[in-house]
């Protein structure tokens, strides 16, 4: 480990970022555990293990303890200070016998039940006070450890001396609070950390491997690429793989965010992590389990949490100069009231103000909604890949879309069918969809899914046009109607050759039983000719900009497909939800301007269309100068330039790659709607860390103006010092059950 490693280690106890050291050369911590706070040592100490929740009884049993003797040593002190509780004059420190008696008594006992709250309490401040100094990290327990010490240690001297004041309800209730607060603190950063800690729990411990000598079990960390593993109904795959043997449903939504199973046959890849839902498959291991789709996930929010945006150096650099500014004047109100007022008010006062004084109220108020969002964000199928990401989205103006594979699906469907007035539609139909299925292009799955099963049940016939689009509910179905086009085309036809850029050819070409299809390239390259009827349809097709697939033999080209891309589902939805959110919609497209005009006017929006990918660029840069700031949103992979150029660049299909260099934002899945849900939940982040920050300085400034006076009891001041980190940590864990 280099020393940049070990000084970003995180916390041992909640997983999150470490305070960097001031000072201390980064080995000094290396072979020790780190904790971001004293609340997170205790907590972690005390229950055995990190973020076991099943351990904290032991937490609360200690402190239960300390509160039943600190609320004894209120009550004794009360009797000492209590004026009105004897029945005789003198009582308080008068000369009564039996005042004097009571007051020894009442002191002695205060002395003794307040010791095993020191040792209980104090111990641990004691230590972490003392790891903090020599680690380098600034904190503020040091301060805490000096005046608990100092009212103790007076305190001490008054019962043995029999006279003066004493101060043990000061230490004990000091004590209590500051553990209470950091212990609250400590709880929820663990709790922020949760939904990631879901997420790594979905790979199970160990894994069945198929090997010479039969079936065994191994750990994760045995698991190797190349290695066979055995996975039955139920169970979540161990590693990235791709099946051997076998066919099953898997649930995918931890990458998609789809509910809807996806059907696996062999050859296909599955991710660790995923689950199989009905059948029992052998896969061969792709990537070890430390490099699987989950654990880079799992590591991709990590490093996320590591960063930090505008926000979060902000409040960095308030608590770089905080400490020092409230040591000094906790010394300085201390010093002023004992040397006007005595020495007994000048530690009261100096406690006070390091009491109220809430550097973690402070240092809280950024990183903790950022993890709380970033670990709901994750759950979500949306990924920051750092916290500035996260503060940069909530301040876009626009959000550009790419159109091909991210308002639409990528692949294209027919929308028209054209066919001469010589030739039956079946027989145009059959050959078309057995020509296809030798296929694997996007148009030849188009034209098997509109044929389907049967083209009499799935089309309308217009004139001698069809329009239509057979779709269908059941999985796998569209594969099985490839299979009977395929079987028919074996039968059929032969010698089918790919021609690349034109389409396909089964015969032998420029011979009178060839069949084609393709593109009315194609048609003219092999001298079909084209009926007046489908001239017309042809000239319509390419007046709208659409794709066109000609389907001919015998000299004549006898049907024409018109394509198009389908659009996602929620895309309308999508682009709403949007402007809803008072953003501007841009749609950014290189297809021909014909096609993107009539998508313009279904989505209800003008799209720019034939962009080159620098002119994309030009167009995100005269958007951000016009309005503001922009977040790009395309697919990941053609879109590197144009997302790299927007203030936000925002990848969908991320699934089982969480690491695309040019994107600020992954979506896992390929639902347009995260896009407004995640600058909904950037907005509401920042609105918590203004609110957070905005609380935690008012808070601080009041407070220790008020204890440096003089007028605050240490015993308010730490209760006060819990109240701010409550409000503070349950606001931003509010963000973990947020949702638009």
């Amino acid at each position: 480990m280099n020393a940049a490693e070990v000084d970003r280690r995180s916390c041992d106890y909640c997983g999150l970022p470490a305070p960097r050291s001031w000072f201390a050369a980064p080995d000094a911590r290396a072979d020790e555990p780190v904790y971001c706070c004293y609340g997170c040592r205790f907590a972690a100490e005390v229950a055995g293990q990190k973020g076991e929740r099943g351990e904290w009884n032991r937490v609360l049993a200690r402190l239960g303890a300390a509160i039943f003797l600190t609320l004894n040593v209120v009550m004794f002190t009360m009797a000492l200070w209590s004026q009105d509780l004897y029945e005789y004059e003198g009582a308080a420190g008068g000369d009564s016998p039996l005042a004097v008696s009571l007051d020894g008594l009442f002191r002695y006992l205060s002395l003794l039940l307040s010791l095993p709250v020191l040792w209980l309490l104090g111990e641990p401040l004691a230590r972490g006070a003392w790891q903090s100094l020599r680690s380098g990290v600034p904190s503020t327990d040091p301060l805490l450890v000096f005046g608990v010490a100092a009212s103790y240690v007076y305190s001490a001297v008054s019962t043995f001396r029999g006279q003066g004041q004493v101060y043990f309800e000061v230490g004990c209730v000091v004590l209590v609070m500051t553990t209470l607060g950091r212990w609250l603190e400590a709880t929820g950063k663990l709790r922020a950390t949760e939904a990631l800690d879901a997420l790594e729990k979905l790979l199970p411990s160990e894994a069945r491997v198929l090997g010479e000598q039969g079936e065994r079990r191994v750990s994760l960390d045995d698991l190797r690429p190349g290695d066979r593993m055995r996975v039955l109904a139920g169970e979540r795959f161990a590693a990235d793989g791709r099946i051997v043997r076998g066919r099953a449903a898997v649930d995918e939504q931890i990458f998609t965010g789809e509910s809807r199973p996806a059907v696996k046959e062999p050859s296909d890849a599955v991710l660790s992590g995923t689950l199989d839902l009905d059948g029992e498959l052998l896969v061969e291991v792709t990537a070890a389990a430390s490099a699987g789709a989950l654990k880079r996930l799992v590591a991709a929010v990590h490093e996320a949490r590591q960063t930090k945006g505008a926000y979060g150096r902000l409040a960095d650099r308030l608590s770089h100069y905080f400490l020092p500014v409230v040591a000094a004047i906790a010394l300085a109100s201390g010093a002023a009231h004992a040397f006007t007022r005595g020495f007994e008010p000048g530690v009261l006062a100096g406690l006070a103000v390091v009491l109220i004084a809430c550097p973690c109220a402070l240092g809280l108020a950024t990183p903790l909604a950022v993890w709380t969002a970033i670990g709901r964000a994750a759950g979500c199928q949306v990924l920051f890949k750092h916290g500035e990401a996260l503060e940069r989205l909530a301040g876009i103006r626009t959000v550009a879309f790419d159109k091909t594979g991210t308002l639409t699906t990528g692949a294209s469907r027919v929308a028209s069918f054209a066919t001469d007035e010589s030739t039956p539609r079946d027989e145009i139909l059959h050959t078309a969809a057995a020509l296809a299925a030798t296929s694997t292009h996007n148009f030849s799955a188009a034209i098997a899914e509109f044929v389907g099963p049967s083209a009499e049940t799935h089309s309308v016939p217009v004139g001698n046009v069809v329009r239509g689009v057979h779709r269908t509910d059941n999985w796998g179905s569209n594969s099985l109607h490839a299979e009977r086009h395929r079987g028919r085309a074996l039968q059929e036809l032969h010698e089918t050759r790919t021609l690349p850029g034109r389409g396909l050819v089964a015969g032998a070409p420029e011979s009178e039983s060839a069949v084609y299809l393709g593109s009315p390239r194609l048609m003219r390259e092999a001298g079909l000719v084209v009926g007046d009827a489908l001239q017309r349809s042809l000239s319509e097709l390419e007046h709208d900009g659409r794709s066109v697939v000609c389907a001919g033999w015998g000299g004549c080209v006898r049907g024409v497909f018109g394509f198009e891309e389908a659009l996602r589902p929620e895309a309308k939805e999508a682009l709403d939800a949007c402007k809803n959110l008072d953003l501007g919609v841009a749609v950014l497209s290189g297809d021909a301007a014909a096609r993107v005009e009539r998508m313009g006017q279904q989505l209800g929006l003008p799209i720019a269309g034939e962009l080159l990918p620098e002119d994309k660029v030009a167009a995100i840069r005269r958007i951000r100068s016009e309005q503001g700031r922009v977040a790009m949103v395309g697919d990941g992979i053609n879109d590197a330039p144009v997302l790299a150029a927007a203030d936000v660049g925002i990848a969908m299909g991320c699934g089982a790659d969480v690491s695309r260099q040019a994107a600020d934002v992954c979506l896992l899945g390929d639902d347009l709607r995260r896009v407004a849900w995640s600058v909904g939940l950037s907005r509401a982040t920042v609105s918590t860390i203004r609110q957070n920050l905005v609380w935690a300085f008012s808070y601080n400034v009041l407070g220790i103006a008020l204890a440096a006076s003089g007028r605050l009891n240490p015993v308010w001041a730490a209760a006060a010092m819990v109240v701010s980190s409550l409000l503070v940590i349950g606001n931003s864990l509010r963000l973990s059950t947020w949702n638009s």
